[in-house]
């Protein structure tokens, strides 16, 4: 497709190669030879009558006018990729379509597995599929690859749209035969419990309680850090670690015999879980009746 003798194919080969800055990994994501994404930036060069890119070294760094198509071409593909997912539906059940949302392992169990079920019935053409947060996962969501996110505040994408969805409250995990703690859970014995915690939101990789416990002034040591909430319980049987973990998860381990839940020995804040999502999406005609009715889900 040609806009004012501009290929708009060549706008998602700059955007590649902004964020990437090589023509080989370009060419890999893209799926095309090195010599096509070459050739479409000596065509985008030809039209903007600019080099935009300049080789210092082994690097592509781009030139101011690079720089100035740099600050507007992601956000156009991801507006484009919206507009391409219009649709004229006006009923959830009418949809048949997959939708990505990154989310824990908590999210996934207690609040999307629900959500699943519901679809199944209402909305049966919808598939959801739940991926973990990683880098890559977050850089699909910002090019608008991925639709949603769920996650608490110090996880929401600055240039993101937000909607509250759940607030969550916490509870410990013991086993049943631990010899530090006995009929109460006290602060004494929380500290002298080796803990189990969990190690997998990006940046510093830790979750609302990890990010709690540096600033409490509490001293523990740590035993086991893990990528999941629902590996916890397996760290905690047969020893003297604890866990601290959302109450939501209790109807999920309760089975267990072995197992104790105890209140902890002093607050431990709230943590508020959101729907976050980019602008754009909301000219997604599907992904909006999806997120409206993500937000009547009963909390």
């Amino acid at each position: 497709m040609h806009l004012e003798k501009l290929d708009l194919n060549l706008i998602v080969a700059l955007e590649t190669l902004m964020r990437l800055r090589s023509v080989s990994a370009a060419a890999e994501e893209l799926n095309i030879t090195q010599s096509a994404v070459s050739s479409a930036l000596k065509r985008a060069r030809a039209h903007f009558e600019n080099e935009i890119f300049y080789y210092d070294g082994h690097q592509m760094v781009p030139t101011p006018f690079g720089a100035e198509l740099e600050n507007i071409i992601p956000q156009m593909i991801s507006q484009l990729r919206a507009l391409s997912r219009m649709r004229s539906h006006r009923a959830l059940s009418d949809i048949n379509r997959q939708f990505t949302i990154i989310a824990s392992d908590y999210i996934a169990a207690v609040f999307l597995s629900e959500l699943s079920k519901r679809l199944a019935s209402e909305a049966p053409g919808i598939t959801l599929s739940v991926i973990p947060f990683t880098d890559e996962a977050i850089s699909r969501y910002r090019r608008g690859l991925i639709g949603f996110m769920i996650g608490p505040d110090f996880s929401i994408d600055p240039a993101s749209r937000s909607n509250l969805l759940l607030e969550e409250q916490f509870t410990c995990l013991v086993w049943k035969n631990n010899s530090i703690v006995k009929n109460k859970l006290t602060t004494e014995a929380f500290e002298a419990c080796p803990h189990v915690i969990t190690n997998f939101f990006l940046a510093d990789g830790k979750s609302h309680f990890e990010r709690w416990l540096l600033t409490s002034g509490l001293n523990v040591k740590v035993a086991a850090a893990l990528p999941s909430f629902v590996l916890l319980p397996y760290y905690v049987s047969g020893t003297n670690n604890i866990a601290t973990l959302h109450k939501r998860l209790i109807p999920y381990l309760k089975g267990n015999p072995e197992l104790s839940f105890m209140e902890p020995p002093f607050e431990i804040p709230t943590l508020r879980e959101y729907l976050v999502y980019k602008k754009e999406r909301q000219r997604d005609n599907e992904a909006e009746l999806l997120r409206q009715y993500i937000l009547t889900m009963p909390d």
